[in-house]
């Protein structure tokens, strides 16, 4: 393809119009090497074509994309590639000066001609001379260019609509009259005359645009020399882009858009038609590339013939005409992908409802109703009764008010009157298109970037990035941008949307509607051929049932599930199980017999008993709750196709690691691979869920099998749980388990357990498996179900008990909503090329490395995954924003702040889910709905965080939850800002004594190696917060890289003085930055200061030390020593106390549980926590404190602290207490 058009010249007419702006832009951004464009354009109102150029082209939005792409030589390029040419294709000659004309037969190659009036209702003289004659003129000039190659004439593929035939093929029918004595006729008619010309002529045809078309298309044959390329193009009705240059991209009203736009306004509530006929809508990238392949393969074709032999030509009257390659572009050839009606019937009102235009009338709602009869009934309740009946009270009251109101209502009702009659015909008919140029001729030459498979198109995510293209070119409203993404990775897009919804193009009747859920769950994760077995599946394969519709997932073969016996059988003789079995029996005296039914028991509550039918109940009672509860599940394509390449292709076992924030995580993968063929996998659960009656039954025969939360003291537990696991793995079963162990109450990624993972990795390690695939899964909540129980947890109340009563009582959250779900599947990790890459960098190093090194590393380097694929929503950038505006921000400035705040995290490759299409306030609104338990509006237009009354506090850590969401795309970049503060605050070097007098102020700003110091102190101490392995030399490197991204976004700059030093200068984002990290140093700063109560020999468990941490941050933040609730979160206090204990400041020892003796005793170790010998000193705790607390936000009124005891405990008298 780029080969065909580099150094060509291209003549091209309409470029002002939509379809041939966006042959150019193609042009310019796909075949760079064109050697010119030349733009034929008619001067207008006193406006020159070279400004008209400018205006109407070249600063055209549809440029935005190669703008990105080339943003510093964008204008130079365009203007070097581009030429106006001022003409009228209606005047002989094409009205061209003679230097133009003399210009353009040197030069031009190629031709497109695309100008036209596309007016359905044109009067027949207007759409003859630019339809008919222009076209004439433009042909008779093109073949007088002696280079010419190739000719391209837009068409329609309406041009056989007077046809009633269903097929149209590639052809050219005859007509019931002459073509060129029609030309001749209306040229020379009289105004009289014309009316009953037109009569004559239209015959069956819709109107004058299709009628003259067809015209133009006999003429042509005959006026062009017979073996001249000649392609007439033959598109249907040409909607938005589906993918180029943007998803939704349009710049004009016609058409569809027309009927989409009326209806999203309010004006048209109904059109006559049946909804299930095809609607035959081309994305307009789709039609370019289909002209572009079109030229490429006539040139082709046509250069080849020379060599070759003339080919002959047609004969009409005796008269050798031209023999035209006819393309026709659509999609209702029924080898392509139709989109019917139905399809924007119900997602056009649905999307203008929720995003509801600025200049709307009416709420949206739109149908199609299938008979004439039943519309015109429909139409005079609807529209013409209540205009007359309101025109005339209005008319009776003599109100002028009323008067006007019914006049506007009236013209209303005009318009979209007026719109049914021009669309009616493509409506009340289908014609079915026949592709074979497209099909045979075109694809060929079709490569990834000039695709024509139509089957790459989700039209109902087509039709959404219509309407969002309608609302930000057409309305010029501020709507945020459609993602590349949602339209790169089409193969399993039907069954994304049939998560939640009724696909009524599986079927041709009404009956599944009926029984939409049981419907979906009889006929998911099936194998081809389910309609031709089984009672229902025959009553629906009898009844329309489609199987594998475009874009069904395709079935993934599921591996054998093994008997009950034989389970026991290769579990309880495995060579790890005995061996424990043995042990026990020694250890404790016991008959081996009776340790045998131990691990017997063990495993009959462990294991999973997988049975299709209860995965398909399972998916039946989720999909009716998903509905209830979530708009929308986002998952992603990309990643899931390559899960079913593994599995399908059994290059080895996968293991999915999601995180967890939820219990509906560990539902979610289930209920996902059933929805898209894949078999479902085997979950780690806890033996909390086998309490809950029937419905751990359920749980355990779709996949879950149940472990205690901590088994390390228990080795023929953990004996019968290794080999249970690895029996899964080595025999092709997917499995899940939660790197985490256990819910994030805090939002944030927890660290990495590695007991299972340990298992997974010796299952490859012991040559069981010939390879593993450990895929990250990263899932997000708009709004978790747990968050109010987190924020609780968090301040020490206790969880509660999984249970039958537990479920009940939560049963009225199933009525809520709770947003949207984002399933993200990582890189599948490759453990064989991980521990093989181990390996040889020990072999280099001449060391060796244990499994447990291999582990933790593999280890991290799921949790990174999980980290980088993270995505957030509106609802956690909302909440962030409010915890930096504690007291109230405005409602419009809110909808600013959080604008800004999405777009920063975009900047940092973040991905903010459920923005796309829709604009700035109603993402924001639909925050503000989600977030409505811990945000109130007492005043009007202002919005603030519920937290007026003590009650009310916990809220905060509610809010911090979803704050906490989007911290890992700041963190680094936060303790920077925080060490600046800090450093500038205290205008001191770091480290320094408080017995140091404040430096004097002239030097401004901070030294940077200071900061870096700073913030590595700061990096490190919260790196129980935000996870990542340790490497101190990775940590500074990481720091530099967010200082340096701090200096390019212009955050800092350096002082203009000394390039060494550092000030602010965007004050806004540093203290976002701040407020983002600040929470944390103060949960710290009160673990260390309660290190105060342990002098000189206290010694406290775990627990304890806990639970007085939580009452001294609580005591701290009433009495204003603190400044931030969320400082009293017991999991940060949590990883403040490991962290001191990591740092030497505390020592631990344990207590030997009682019960150990005991052969099932499970009940952990006390863990008692003093200070260590050297923090018991005077002066180290207190650097230590003095230290953390340099980098707090200190609350108004309160001094900086001193090194001395006696001062800390005075201003904390309650520490005394502990």
């Amino acid at each position: 393809m780029e080969q065909i058009y580099a150094g060509q010249s291209l003549f091209i007419t309409g470029g002002t119009g939509f379809l041939a702006k966006t042959v150019i832009e193609k042009l310019l951004r796909c075949t760079p090497n064109i050697a010119k464009i030349f733009v034929l354009i008619r001067p207008r109102k006193g406006v020159a074509s070279a400004e008209r150029l400018q205006k109407e082209i070249i600063d055209s939005r549809v440029f935005d994309r190669l703008r990105a792409e080339r943003p510093n030589d964008f204008e130079a390029f365009a203007r070097e590639k581009l030429h106006a040419i001022a003409g009228d294709i209606t005047t002989p000659d094409l009205g061209l000066s003679a230097e133009d004309a003399r210009l353009l037969r040197a030069c031009v190659q190629i031709s497109i001609h695309s100008a036209a009036t596309v007016q359905f209702d044109e009067p027949l003289e207007v759409a003859v001379e630019m339809n008919c004659v222009g076209s004439l003129n433009i042909a008779k000039f093109v073949q007088s260019c002696p280079g010419i190659r190739c000719h391209l004439h837009v068409s329609t593929a309406y041009v056989n609509s007077n046809r009633r035939d269903t097929r149209i093929s590639e052809e050219l029918y005859p007509l019931d009259f002459d073509a060129h004595d029609a030309l001749r006729a209306v040229t020379t008619a009289s105004p009289s005359e014309l009316e009953r010309l037109r009569v004559n002529l239209m015959g069956t045809y819709p109107n004058t645009y299709t009628l003259t078309k067809s015209m133009t298309e006999h003429l042509l044959v005959r006026e062009i020399a017979p073996n001249f390329p000649l392609i007439i193009y033959r598109p249907t009705i040409i909607g938005a882009s589906w993918k180029e240059p943007m998803p939704g991209w349009i710049d004009q009203i016609a058409a569809a858009g027309a009927i989409f736009l009326a209806a999203g306004m309010g004006v048209l509530t109904m059109l006559p038609g049946d909804p299930r006929n095809v609607a035959d809508i081309v994305p307009v990238d789709l039609a370019v590339n289909s002209i572009l392949l079109s030229i490429c393969a006539k040139i082709q074709e046509h250069e080849s013939s020379r060599v070759s032999s003339e080919p002959s030509c047609p004969l009409v009257k005796d008269v050798a005409v031209n023999k035209p390659m006819v393309v026709h572009c659509g999609t209702s050839d029924p080898r392509q992908n139709p989109l019917r009606w139905r399809i924007p019937c119900v997602l056009v009102p649905e999307y203008f409802r929720k995003n509801p235009p600025a200049r709307g009338l009416f709420p949206a709602k739109f149908s199609m109703i299938p008979t004439h009869q039943s519309f015109q009934i429909q139409w005079f309740l609807t529209y013409a009764l209540p205009s007359s009946v309101y025109s005339t009270v209005a008319n009776k009251s003599g109100h002028p008010g009323h008067i006007k109101n019914a006049a506007k209502l009236w013209q209303l009702t005009w318009r979209a009157r007026n719109l049914v009659e021009l669309f009616k015909p493509f409506t009340e008919n289908q014609w079915i298109f026949v592709a074979d140029a497209a099909e045979k001729t075109l694809r060929p030459y079709a490569t990834k970037d000039f695709w024509i498979d139509s089957h790459e198109i989700a039209w109902e995510r087509y039709v959404l990035n219509y309407c969002v293209g309608l609302k930000k070119y057409m309305l010029h409203e501020d709507v945020i941008d459609v993602d590349i993404e949602g339209v790169n990775q089409t193969q399993l897009a039907l069954s994304t949307g049939r998560i939640l919804d009724w696909d009524p193009d599986h079927h041709a009747i009404s009956f599944p509607g009926l029984l939409s859920d049981v419907a979906w769950a009889y006929t998911s994760s099936r194998k081809p051929g389910y309609t031709k077995s089984g009672l229902l599946g025959r009553v629906m394969g009898i009844t329309g049932w489609k199987e594998g519709m475009n874009h069904e997932a395709s079935h993934v073969p599921r591996p054998h599930v093994e008997s009950v016996g034989g389970l026991r059988n290769s579990v309880l003789e495995s060579d790890v199980v005995r061996a424990a079995i043995e042990e026990r029996a020694v250890a404790y005296g016991m008959d081996i017999d009776d340790v045998e039914r131990q691990a017997a028991s063990i495993l009959s509550t462990m294991a999973a008993q997988l049975d299709y039918k209860a995965v398909r109940k399972l998916g039946w009672l989720l999909r009716k709750v998903c509905r209830n509860m979530y708009d929308q599940i986002h998952v992603d394509e990309t990643g899931l196709t390559r899960i079913r390449e593994l599995l399908a292709e059994r290059r080895g076992s996968v293991v999915l690691v999601p995180t967890h924030r939820s219990y509906v995580d560990f539902l979610l993968m289930s209920y996902v691979f059933f929805a898209y063929n894949i078999p479902v996998p085997y979950v780690a659960a806890g033996e909390d869920f086998l309490h809950m009656g029937s419905l751990s039954k359920l749980l355990r025969e779709s996949g879950a099998y149940f472990i205690r939360r901590s088994f390390s003291d228990d080795p023929l537990y953990s004996a019968v749980f290794r080999a249970y696991t690895q029996y899964l793995v080595s025999r092709g079963h997917t499995i899940e388990f939660f790197i985490e162990g256990s819910r994030s109450r805090s939002g944030k990624q927890l660290h990495p357990k590695f007991g299972i993972l340990n298992t997974v990795v010796d299952c490859y390690l012991s040559e069981k498996v010939k390879n593993l695939y450990i895929v990250p899964v990263t899932i997000d909540y708009e709004k978790p179900l747990e968050v109010l129980l987190h924020q609780n947890e968090l301040l020490g109340e206790g969880k509660i008990r999984e249970s039958i009563s537990a479920l009940f009582k939560a049963m009225p959250i199933v009525r809520k909503k709770f947003g949207s779900i984002s399933v993200k599947f990582g890189v599948p990790l490759d453990v064989k090329q991980h521990v093989d890459a181990a390996l040889t960098r020990a072999e280099e190093q001449e060391m060796f490395v244990p499994t447990s090194a291999i582990v933790e590393d593999l280890g991290y380097a799921i949790t990174d995954a999980l980290i980088d694929n993270a995505t957030c929503a509106m609802s956690h950038v909302v909440a962030a924003i409010l915890l930096v505006y504690r007291q109230g921000i405005s409602k419009q400035e809110l909808v600013r702040q959080a604008d800004w705040l999405r777009l920063e995290i975009l900047r940092r490759g973040g991905r903010v889910v459920g923005t796309q299409g829709r604009s700035p306030t109603v993402v924001v609104d639909r925050a503000l709905e989600l977030l409505h338990e811990l945000v109130t509006m007492r005043r009007k237009d202002l919005v603030e965080p519920a937290i007026t009354s003590c009650e009310q506090y916990p809220n905060m850590i509610g809010l911090g939850y979803y704050r906490n969401k989007i911290l890992h795309w700041f963190n680094r970049e936060g303790v920077v800002a925080c060490a600046y503060q800090a450093l500038d605050a205290f205008n001191l070097p770091f480290g320094g004594s408080s017995s140091q007098s404040v430096s004097s102020n002239s030097e401004s700003g901070v030294d940077r190696q200071e900061l870096l110091d700073g913030a590595l102190f700061l990096y490190e101490m919260l790196t129980m917060e935000f996870v990542r392995k340790d490497d101190p030399e990775a940590d500074r490197a990481h720091l530099v890289e967010a200082l340096a991204q701090l200096e390019t976004r212009n955050v800092l700059v350096p002082v203009a003085t000394s390039s060494s030093r550092l000030e602010a200068a965007d004050g806004a984002m540093l203290s976002l930055l701040s407020t983002l990290m600040w929470p944390f140093i103060d949960s710290y700063w009160v673990a260390v200061t309660s290190l105060f109560a342990l002098r000189p020999h206290g010694e406290v468990s775990t627990e304890d030390l806990l639970k007085r941490l939580q009452w001294l941050a609580e005591t701290m933040y009433h009495e204003k020593l603190i400044s931030f609730y969320e400082s009293c979160s017991r999991e940060t206090l949590q990883n403040a106390l490991a962290l001191l204990e990591r740092w030497g400041v505390l020592s631990s020892r344990r207590l030997p549980s009682k019960e150990k003796s005991k052969p099932n005793a499970n009940k952990p170790a006390v863990q008692l926590l003093s200070l260590s010998s050297q923090y018991v000193k005077d002066g180290e705790l207190e650097q230590l404190a003095l230290r953390v607390s340099k980098f707090r936000k200190l609350p108004p009124g309160v001094q900086p602290a001193t090194t001395s005891e006696t001062e800390v405990l005075a201003r904390l008298p309650a520490l005394s207490r502990m």
